[in-house]
């Protein structure tokens, strides 16, 4: 018999935290962010001393954090904050002292927010968790083989050559790509990744209002994703605000549109907000079926918004190259209104449309021509409304200029 069970997203994989899953179906989980470096870009996240940074992880704890995220060596654009370059040594330091520290009190889990080996290696020694790489690997090349050897969980974020520079959907989605494949030929755990599009770094303010957007179709690439946002650049951008202590408001609006969006996790400053935010979106946050029963499972790929979403999922199942490029415009579905059509132009798109497995709804005032202009609902795959525009450009009624709507359009 099957059973339809209830899901607010769906991804293929859960990753392991130590004792903690990450993944759909499960509560958004936040990272408390404590940074040991003076050179951050935002202050109040700040401690130096042990004591400092004992009060704050245990703050973090008290106000619902599922990790602490020790940051070392800020990785803020300097350009933008004016950061200063910390030594590897400084950092290494910084990281084990605070580490130290804080396992004095608790053995909370802990990741540590590093780009070098070095300082992975011997905060995970003194008694850390997991790392995270904003250079998704791609800044050290002994980092991949640190994380395998200490079989410890891993944010993987986008970067090509480093961070901040992956722009857009397609660049973030590829440097990803590849650090997972960096992490398998290194031997990390795969059911242990989690990864992350970069949010901010220095990147236009554009470049990061898209990536909240299209969020879901990282979906494709199989892992959890986080999202980093609190009090960044591109909040201060839209709203004016210079000094990142006046962008809460902002960073709990982003995340919550991020949680809405599909993200499994998400780095915070502040994270009593952030959590009351979370379940907010999370109750509003659309749910979806999975049916399955002892054998199957049937799942809905609603994030798939895009062919080039289809081409990724077609490459996860094993689909040949031909069979990709025949099949991918077929996975993308299209309702389009169009306005202030004649008659007969929407009668001829409906035959179109129909001679290819779409159609087009219309007005019932459209077929005896008592309505002389009107709109439809054009319905129909990527692949379908594609097939029909060359054909509409050498039609009448206007249907050049429909076609030429119509390409534009998907």
């Amino acid at each position: 018999m099957f059973v339809a069970k209830e899901f607010r997203r769906k991804t293929m994989e859960t990753a392991n935290f130590g004792n903690l899953k990450i993944g759909d179906g499960l509560p958004v989980r936040i990272f408390g962010a404590l940074n040991i470096s003076p050179e951050s870009f935002y202050k109040e996240s700040v401690r130096t001393t042990s004591k400092e940074i004992v009060e704050l992880a245990l703050k973090l704890i008290d106000e619902g954090a599922d990790y602490i995220d020790l940051g070392g060596a800020s990785s803020a654009p300097p350009k933008i904050y004016n950061t200063r370059f910390v030594s590897e040594k400084v950092e290494l330091e910084r990281v084990v002292m605070a580490v130290k520290a804080i396992r004095e009190v608790t053995d909370f889990p802990i990741s540590i927010d590093t780009q070098r080996a070095k300082v992975a290696e011997a905060g995970l020694t003194a008694g850390a968790n997991a790392i995270n790489d904003v250079s998704g690997f791609k800044t050290d090349s002994k980092l991949p083989k640190i994380v395998a050897d200490h079989d410890v969980p891993v944010v993987l974020m986008a970067a090509i050559k480093k961070p901040g520079d992956a722009q857009n959907i397609s660049e973030v989605r590829e440097s990803l790509k590849k650090s997972i494949q960096v992490s398998k030929e290194a031997g990390v755990d795969q059911k242990k990744i989690v990864i992350d599009p970069g949010i901010g770094f220095g990147k236009p303010h554009e470049c990061d209002l898209a990536l909240i957007r299209e969020l879901s179709r990282l979906k494709t690439l199989q892992k959890p994703v986080m999202a980093a946002l609190s009090r960044k650049s591109f909040i201060g951008k839209i709203l004016n605000l210079e000094n990142p202590e006046e962008r809460l408001i902002g960073s709990l609006a982003a995340t919550s549109i991020a949680v809405f969006n599909g993200v499994n996790a998400v780095r915070t400053h502040d994270v009593k907000q952030t959590k009351e935010t979370i379940q907010i979106a999370e109750s509003i946050a659309k749910t979806s079926k999975i049916v399955e029963n002892d054998t199957y499972n049937a799942i809905e790929l609603d994030f798939l918004k895009n062919p080039d979403d289809g081409e990724e999922m077609m490459k996860v199942i094993g689909v040949s190259e031909p069979g990709i490029q025949m099949m991918k415009d077929k996975t993308v579905n299209h309702n389009i209104f169009i306005r202030n059509i004649s008659a007969p132009a929407a009668l001829s798109l409906k035959q179109h449309m129909l001679s290819v497995g779409g159609d087009v709804a219309m007005p019932k005032g459209v077929i005896d021509f008592e309505t002389k202009t009107c709109t439809v609902l054009l319905i129909g795959t990527t692949k379908q409304i594609k097939s029909i525009i060359p054909k509409l450009k050498m039609n009448y009624f206007n249907l050049p200029e429909i076609a030429k709507i119509l390409q534009d359009l998907i």
